[in-house]
């Protein structure tokens, strides 16, 4: 008769690395975060809608006449597919 040896399991081993995991788990989420919002704080702004292209619009009429007129012209186009034209 032969005789097999089966080490008893240790619950507390294994609630340690259960929590190993849970934190290498979120210190990889927190550092994937913390990238993204790095990588996304150095992109210049863009508009979003078609006031916001008027709004850019005023800020280079001074300057840049010929480039606040496309400005508004792109949120007339906008809005006109959107189906309701504001600016004319």
């Amino acid at each position: 008769m032969s005789m097999v040896f089966v080490p008893a399991s240790n619950s507390n081993i294994t609630a340690a690395r259960s929590f190993a995991v849970f934190l290498v788990d979120a210190a990889a989420n927190a550092l994937h975060k913390l990238s993204t919002r790095i990588a996304e704080a150095g992109q210049p702004y863009e508009p979003r809608t078609a006031e916001e292209l008027i709004d850019w619009a005023q800020t280079y009429e001074a300057t840049q006449p010929s480039y606040a007129a496309d400005l508004r012209a792109a949120a007339l186009h906008a809005q006109q597919i959107a189906g309701g034209a504001k600016y004319n």
